[in-house]
């Protein structure tokens, strides 16, 4: 009795340990050098078959998209990566020109492995915001180059690193987006904004800024959210980093308005959703942003 109880239990040790190895390893598997990673293994859940389909068709999918954002928003944009999803597939883009963002659309594509083209379509407010953050870019031109002058002098003085280009254009949707942070519109007053932007898309940056001098800022309605990872492979998250920079941010007076987040990861990145945050990464956001006016 107490023999079989014994086996019992060293077999489900070893059930639970091959588990665990199992799941490290595949985790280990799916993560790749930040340095390393330009969008390869990203995928959209279930979506293998439909994105063999897409990569067939891949330039009568680039050409309707480009006229599906040039008809709707008006904009022009270039096609940097297409993954297949459930229903069809997801189409990573960047805007030409300003406002300069970020996002994405969805080609249907049905039971038949037809892509439908005239089927394009765009997630409630997706694209909308993206534009929004582009247009706040815009009008904060200055403050955001000081933001990022400080962020390529930080990374050239600290072991620490930001995206690569490739990963940005393949697997982000984020609206304004660089290497080491993008911004997010909360605010509802850029509704009008983006309404004004579809009747004149050409309107300028000094237009613009003509514009915002009416408007009362609340800094809760705009999310700047900094991202670095550790430049060694084998580094950890420091916290003596993070707290530099995070009092560098306290300290400076020429930041755009917003509430600002950092995060400091390991040097690796998930593949199959291009996501740097882990369990030992450290930040300094919500609820305790660094707050500018």
């Amino acid at each position: 009795m107490f023999l079989h109880k014994k086996l019992a239990i060293t077999l489900l040790s070893m059930l639970i340990l091959t588990g665990c190895l199992m799941k490290n390893e595949t985790e280990k598997d799916n993560m790749v050098s930040v340095q390393d990673y330009t969008g390869q293994g990203y995928e959209l859940p279930n979506g293998e078959e439909n994105d063999k389909i897409a990569e067939a068709h891949l330039k009568e999918i680039d050409k309707a998209t480009k006229a599906f954002f040039l008809d709707k928003y008006k904009t022009k944009v270039k096609v940097h990566n297409i993954v297949g999803n459930k229903d069809g597939a997801t189409i990573f883009v960047e805007s030409i020109g300003e406002p300069h963002f970020y996002t994405y659309a969805i080609v249907p594509i049905n039971g038949d492995e037809k892509v439908i083209t005239k089927g394009i379509w765009t997630q409630e407010g997706q694209v909308e915001g993206s534009i929004m953050s582009g247009i706040y870019a815009m009008i904060y031109d200055e403050q955001l180059k000081d933001l990022d002058n400080y962020l390529g002098k930080f990374v050239s003085e600290h072991p620490v690193i930001g995206v690569r280009d490739e990963a940005v254009q393949n697997t982000f949707s984020t609206g304004f987006t660089t290497p080491y942070y993008y911004i997010t519109v909360l605010d509802d007053a850029y509704d009008e904004f983006y309404e004004s932007y579809i009747q004149n898309p050409k309107t300028t940056k000094e237009e613009w800024k003509i514009k915002a001098q009416s408007l009362k800022i609340d800094p809760r309605g705009y999310r700047v959210t900094i991202h670095l990872f550790m430049k060694g492979k084998k580094q950890k998250p420091d916290q003596k980093i993070l707290d530099v920079i995070v009092s560098d941010l306290e300290n400076m007076t020429t930041l755009s308005p917003g509430y600002y987040s950092v995060y400091l990861n390991d040097n690796y990145i998930l593949k199959d959703s291009a996501d740097g945050t882990k369990d030992n990464t450290i930040q300094r956001a919500n609820p305790d942003y660094i707050i500018k006016q």
